[in-house]
């Protein structure tokens, strides 16, 4: 088993198809995007296509909930629209589980209220978005876990099109 760090190949075709909104977590309408955490156990990679509670992090007694958290999104930005070398870019707040008693490898970020595209008779529940590897097991006893995004910028935001 391993977690692979990647962007998954089912949200690229999703883009294009309009599955997801990623309108700042506020307004109106804006997808629901979550973070799951798991297990050093876990297959993880660029062909995961939705969540799975397969290998996630235990919620008996452990302050997790099977699902993981809701993430803030702050929305969309690009960089040098009228140049070819723009980048689109979209980042998530720092997710924080608190009083947390376990070990995590690794997390999905999926979303919980895709759009389906009739088009393309797609039907999809929590569609994956990206995986994220820790590196290595992570562990939280009876303290805060914290997921530190990068900086929202066209360089280093968790999602970025070039």
């Amino acid at each position: 088993m391993a977690i692979t760090q990647a962007m998954t190949t089912s949200f690229k075709a999703e883009l294009l198809l309009g599955v997801h909104d990623f309108r700042p977590s506020a307004d109106t309408g804006a997808d629901v995007f979550k973070l799951a955490l798991y297990t050093s156990s876990a297959s993880l990679d660029a062909n995961t296509t939705a969540y799975t509670s397969s290998n996630e992090v235990s919620s008996s007694g452990t302050n997790y909930t099977a699902g993981g958290q809701a993430l803030t999104n702050t929305g969309v930005t690009a960089t040098n629209i009228n140049a070819n070398t723009g980048t689109g870019f979209t980042d998530f707040s720092d997710e924080t589980f608190t009083n947390a008693n376990f070990t995590a490898r690794g997390a999905l970020i999926y979303n919980t209220t895709p759009s389906a595209n009739s088009n393309a008779n797609t039907t999809l529940t929590n569609a994956s978005v990206c995986v994220l590897d820790f590196g290595a097991d992570k562990t939280a006893s009876d303290g805060d876990f914290t997921i530190i995004f990068p900086t929202n910028d066209a360089s280093n935001a968790i999602i970025r099109i070039a």
